[in-house]
């Protein structure tokens, strides 16, 4: 479940960057307020976060906030093997290495970023 805390925080700070001040919710009729038509959620470990579950989360972090309809693209990073140096597409039920078969490193830090494009004012 920690994936909704990641998934509401990185909308949140994407939301919430510079320039980003004045933002509608979708039943504002304020003119001159823009809205986002995009966000674009980048899983950064596969491992920990899976796609399935980051567009779910993104949904409800969106809904939370009035957003109902803008348009989420979910994508994932590959995570390289370190013994093959494979490049892997993971699946959170399956960390290991699609050629070798080896564990896949967790990569720590942020697992999450999402990005908002937004509609002219």
């Amino acid at each position: 479940m920690h994936e909704a805390g990641l998934l509401a925080a990185a909308i949140a700070d994407a939301l919430a960057a510079p320039g980003q001040d004045e933002v509608a919710g979708a039943d504002s009729g304020t003119v001159g307020v823009r809205r986002p038509v995009g966000v674009e959620i980048r899983v950064l470990d596969p491992i920990h976060v899976g796609v399935e579950s980051a567009l779910m989360h993104a949904e409800l972090a969106l809904r939370a906030r009035g957003l109902e309809g803008v348009v989420i693209e979910v994508t994932a990073d590959p995570v390289v093997c370190p013994m093959c140096d494979v490049a892997n597409e993971v699946h959170a039920d399956h960390p290991f290495c699609e050629a070798c078969g080896w564990p896949l490193p967790d990569r720590g830090g942020h697992q999450v970023e999402a990005t908002v494009r937004w509609a002219a004012p």
